[in-house]
């Protein structure tokens, strides 16, 4: 969960009145796709229900899972000081490729200009040390792994993280366990667009 957009999204709900985009849910399993800020900032207003489109998921063509990548765009140095600084046990690898993450124990891979490291522990526990200890406002997330890559290596970035693509069975599978992925891990493409609602807000708070 990304505090400033969960509140971002509380302040508009409360201008507006009203709900204005269902959430995609995934049909027999009850798996949030897409809507997790809107279902916090929900929850945070006393809401009860949540307007939501049921979709079939697994086998649906129309639905591709991808990912995004962290860059970071503000200053960093001596990243062997900084991992250590924040617990963070890295090895230190010489190329990053398609079997950098057979290894389940690493969550990233970090990319600079000093060099690469495996990061060891689940993405959701790193991603959080590094939103500590760098400048939250200066990470931005792209598309492409070759995009990611390339940022640091044209000195836009001083260092990405990269991770494997995860199947739609993953997904499944890490809701069904009651674990939750760090920020910004999948981006679903739609080839379709679902239409925008208008329910009042009352109707989704418990009055109780």
């Amino acid at each position: 969960m990304v505090r400033p957009q969960v509140d971002f999204l509380k302040d508009n709900l409360k201008r507006l009145g009203y709900f204005f985009r269902p959430i995609l849910i995934v049909k027999n399993y009850n798996v949030v796709l897409d809507g997790h800020h809107r279902v916090h900032a929900l929850q945070e207003m006393g809401g009860v229900r949540i307007p939501c489109i049921e979709i079939d998921y697994l086998d649906n063509p129309e639905i591709t899972l991808a990912t995004w990548y962290p860059i970071y765009t503000g200053e960093a140095y001596d990243f062997h000081a900084s991992l250590q600084g924040m617990s963070i046990e890295a090895k230190a690898i010489d190329v990053i490729d398609n079997n950098t993450f057979d290894d389940p124990q690493y969550g990233f891979a970090l990319h600079s200009k000093s060099g690469n490291w495996l990061l060891k522990g689940s993405q959701q526990e790193l991603y959080k040390k590094f939103l500590a200890e760098y400048d939250s406002g200066k990470f931005e997330y792209v598309k492409t792994f070759d995009y990611a890559y390339a940022s640091v290596r044209k000195q836009y970035a001083s260092f990405t993280l990269l991770r494997k693509t995860l199947t739609k069975q993953d997904v499944i599978n890490t809701a069904r366990s009651g674990n939750v992925y760090a920020p910004k891990t999948t981006r679903h493409i739609l080839t379709f667009r679902y239409q925008d609602i208008k329910v009042p807000m009352n109707a989704l708070i418990d009055k109780k």
